[in-house]
């Protein structure tokens, strides 16, 4: 056993803590900046209580557990939730962990709802909260940019 064998243990336990930091911020972050989920006993009772603006959510299971994943063998565009944007949220009021709505060049079909995590000179880095990666390769931007979601209505999925 030489010298530096106290040292090297001192800076593997300082380089853990400090990716647990990180980990832990990043949760923190993600999940400080859901808006008000609320349960509902079916979709159409769903659909009620969010009203005529409200923005269907498809099931890709991106933001698993905040919003459920479609059921086992059904469409994963299948709609398992709906979202009201916060009337006032401008595209400059997104903060990082802020749930948004975009329409995204690769997803011309459908709106995405996922976290702002990074803004730089291009635009916002989202993630689903499940995701395991970013999205570094695309942006929110000001002419993408749809809301920041003030409530999301979820209901059991049945298969």
């Amino acid at each position: 056993m030489n010298a530096r064998t106290p040292l090297y243990g001192i800076l593997v336990g300082l380089v853990i803590l400090l990716c647990l930091g990180l980990a832990w911020r990043s949760y923190h972050i993600a999940t400080a900046g859901l808006p008000g989920r609320i349960d509902c006993n079916s979709q159409s009772d769903a659909l009620t209580r969010a009203g005529p603006f409200a923005i269907p959510i498809a099931g890709t299971g991106s933001m698993v557990p905040f919003i459920p994943a479609a059921a086992p063998g059904t469409d994963r565009m299948a709609i398992v939730a709906y979202a009201i944007l916060e009337p006032t949220a401008a595209y400059d009021l997104i903060t990082p962990g802020a749930l948004c709505i975009y329409q995204p060049d690769w997803s011309p079909g459908h709106a995405v709802i996922h976290q702002a995590m990074l803004h730089d000179a291009s635009g916002w880095v989202m993630s689903g909260l499940n995701n395991a990666h970013s999205e570094p390769q695309w942006r929110v931007t000001l002419a993408n940019f749809k809301g920041i979601v003030a409530r999301v209505y979820v209901w059991p999925l049945r298969k």
